[in-house]
């Protein structure tokens, strides 16, 4: 039995949902908020290997009863274990290269963009509720490196000179990505492949929360990847699990937010 426990089809959440969809796997779909805290519900399924993965709030993939957790390993098991296209080339230095990517693009996107969305969108949406209920919701996250990420949305890490450093590291893994895409239209050979499933959904919001860093001017290569895409049918039925009008302002913390001062 193949099961999805997922929040809006955004960043992280949104990578399962397309490899699933481009395989045309069925599985079972378990949505949670995870603006609301809905990951911490004691029935939620967890281990010691997802609590401390550097995505900290999902999604996670439960198969046969084995939980996978971290996404680009996720994107390589759905490959590997599921009928259907493989999402890795079969050339092994494409496929290293779809690998490098993961690795590259977690530690830059995957930590900058988080941090971008939840200043914009999560740090005013956790202050329109009760203050008492966020703080004991946010006292109650274990482990303790986890519950850091939410604690800098409440105790002034977010401030201006932060947030500006946080999008000074957009300018290196956005120009390594332009040019990539100036030398082929995928990023690990001339075909889709789960590299292009890692980048999308952390490409995706960033016109909206760093539009001087990555627009039609700036970024023509990027944003014709972002259109293009954008039309597969596997990302559009992915986009279509949303349960919000608005599913690109979902945003959890991840790792940079804990540890960045």
């Amino acid at each position: 039995m193949l099961e999805l426990y997922t929040s809006e089809p955004n960043t992280f959440f949104l990578k399962p949902l397309i490899a699933l969809a481009e395989k045309k796997a069925p599985f079972t779909a378990h949505y949670f908020d995870a603006a609301n805290f809905a990951q911490f519900a004691p029935d939620f399924p967890t281990n010691l290997e997802a609590q401390l993965q550097l995505e900290r709030e999902g999604p996670l993939l439960v198969h046969d009863g084995g939980l996978i957790c971290s996404t680009s390993f996720m994107l390589e098991y759905i490959s590997e274990s599921l009928p259907g296209p493989s999402l890795m080339p079969a050339d092994p230095c494409d496929a290293y290269r779809v690998r490098a990517w993961a690795q590259y693009l977690g530690a830059s996107l995957g930590s900058v963009v988080p941090v971008l969305g939840c200043a914009k969108y999560l740090r005013p949406q956790l202050a329109a509720l009760d203050p008492a209920l966020v703080d004991r919701s946010i006292a109650a996250i274990e482990p303790v490196e986890r519950r850091a990420g939410w604690l800098a949305l409440r105790d002034g890490t977010y401030s201006a000179d932060y947030l500006e450093a946080v999008n000074e590291r957009l300018a290196a893994p956005v120009a390594r990505i332009e040019k990539a895409l100036r030398e082929g239209p995928y990023l690990a050979g001339p075909d889709f492949s789960a590299a292009d499933i890692d980048a999308y959904p952390m490409l995706r919001v960033l016109p909206d929360l760093a539009p001087v860093a990555v627009n039609t001017q700036a970024t023509p290569c990027i944003a014709d990847y972002l259109d293009r895409i954008g039309a597969r049918d596997s990302v559009r039925a992915a986009l279509g699990t949303a349960k919000t009008a608005h599913p690109e302002r979902q945003f959890v913390p991840g790792l940079e937010a804990s540890r960045w001062g």
